[in-house]
């Protein structure tokens, strides 16, 4: 059965957060003389290690947006033995350089736009709501989706039940007429199965294994995702 209503993911799935976030690093690690009493490698690695694992905390609510927008350089600057004094306002810095790189994935933003010439379409993305809205406005998304739901306006995160049963109401269809598009597999496609949704995963950013096969499709490349929709 053909969706009558698609979701996309945001992050790595229309916008290549991934560029946009190294670049910003880039930028702050020349801006601060602090960061460079390590490689720029290896503060990029302690940085992801850390903030992945606040992440995390987020997601399980054992800390606030609060504590992680503070905790990220910080911690990962105590980790490497670094003065964190500095580490709001090189927080501060990191996400004004970040909002300077945001692109569109490569056919994200033609795929979208034949999409929502046949089907509805949306957005649902985890994030802070200043930052995701913001981004929604720059690749302006409101040419092409009828609904955005960003996860903090819920009060949970992908891949929480909760978000998806909003996104079904929104959508104003079955759960069965709902196709979600994304990059990670837990939040994304874990998540969208569970609800009841078909999936579509987006696997440039990721490695499949035999384990992770419960995608209803995989695609490296949005050509491939119009061709098995048809358009």
């Amino acid at each position: 059965m053909k969706p009558e209503f698609i979701y996309f993911d945001l992050d790595n799935t229309l916008l290549d957060h991934t560029s946009a976030e190294a670049e910003a690093q880039r930028v702050t690690y020349r801006q601060y003389t602090e960061l460079q009493k390590v490689s720029m490698e290896e503060w990029l690695h302690t940085y992801a290690e850390i903030n992945h694992a606040l992440w995390q905390k987020y997601q399980m609510d054992d800390i606030d947006r609060e504590e992680l927008q503070l905790a990220r350089f910080r911690d990962s600057m105590l980790k490497l033995g670094m003065d964190p004094s500095q580490s709001g306002e090189i927080g501060v810095a990191y996400m004004g350089h970040y909002r300077n790189y945001w692109n569109w994935i490569d056919g994200a933003r033609q795929a979208i736009e034949m999409v929502s010439n046949r089907f509805g379409t949306g957005i649902i993305t985890n994030g802070f709501r200043e930052t995701q809205q913001k981004k929604y406005e720059v690749l302006e998304l409101s040419r092409y989706c009828s609904q955005f739901l960003i996860s903090e306006d819920v009060g949970k995160m992908k891949p929480h039940p909760e978000v998806f049963d909003r996104a079904t109401e929104m959508a104003g269809v079955t759960r069965e007429s709902i196709l979600y598009v994304g990059d990670s597999y837990s939040s994304d496609i874990v998540g969208g199965r569970n609800a009841g949704w078909k999936t579509a995963w987006y696997t440039a950013y990721s490695t499949p294994t035999p384990e992770r096969e419960s995608a209803d499709f995989r695609f490296g490349s949005f050509d491939q995702l119009l061709t098995w929709l048809r358009i």
